[in-house]
């Protein structure tokens, strides 16, 4: 089951995006709109790059949970699903905070939308994390792309209206919706991974 595990971490990542990433390239991606045709044009392109990020390292990661066949190395993987799954809650209730280092280092040398969709794509965020160590040990390359297309989507409900509008908020329902999507996704891999594990 790829499908809602990836579109709710997706979801997620609005706790991430908007207090964090958004306020850094949002104004870079819209820097040159000016009309509606212009700022729908931007956030495609903007978004398609995203898309391929997201496939790029997940048909990666998935390959590699294929063709790496030991056993001990996917029960490792399976620690690093708990530990993720574990981070991803207490990221999700405000108990930890991430940096931005990254996303200024990326985010303010790139300015074609596609460029700073595919970096914003692959960027370090604990949803991401969670993310690549649960479609390792999917061992199957489909279905890994399949999550990262439902991730893709998950994230698009913060970036395709915020990219059209302009605006960010550090309050508003949305991250409250992104943060319930956090917890539940972090317990459902902590449950996956403690399954595997024989707990």
């Amino acid at each position: 089951m790829t499908v809602f595990p990836g579109f709710f971490a997706g979801l997620s990542v609005g706790v991430y995006c908007i207090g964090v990433c958004l306020p850094i390239f949002v104004p870079l991606i819209l820097s040159d709109k000016q009309n509606t045709r212009s700022s729908v044009r931007i956030v495609l392109e903007f978004s398609l790059g995203r898309l391929f990020g997201y496939l790029f390292f997940g048909i990666l990661i998935g390959y590699l949970g294929v063709e790496i066949g030991s056993d001990l190395v996917h029960q490792i993987i399976n620690l690093a699903v708990l530990f993720t799954g574990w981070t991803l809650i207490i990221f999700s209730l405000g108990i930890l905070r991430w940096g931005h280092g990254a996303c200024k280092l990326f985010f303010g040398k790139a300015k074609v939308p596609v460029i700073l969709g595919f970096l914003t794509g692959v960027n370090v965020c604990p949803p991401f994390l969670a993310s690549l160590s649960y479609i390792f040990n999917l061992r199957n390359i489909l279905a890994s792309a399949v999550y990262f297309i439902f991730f893709f989507l998950g994230t698009s409900v913060y970036i395709v209206p915020l990219g059209l509008l302009g605006s960010f908020s550090h309050e508003t329902i949305l991250q409250k919706i992104a943060r319930v999507s956090g917890v539940f996704v972090g317990g459902y891999f902590t449950y996956t991974a403690l399954r595997v594990l024989g707990f």
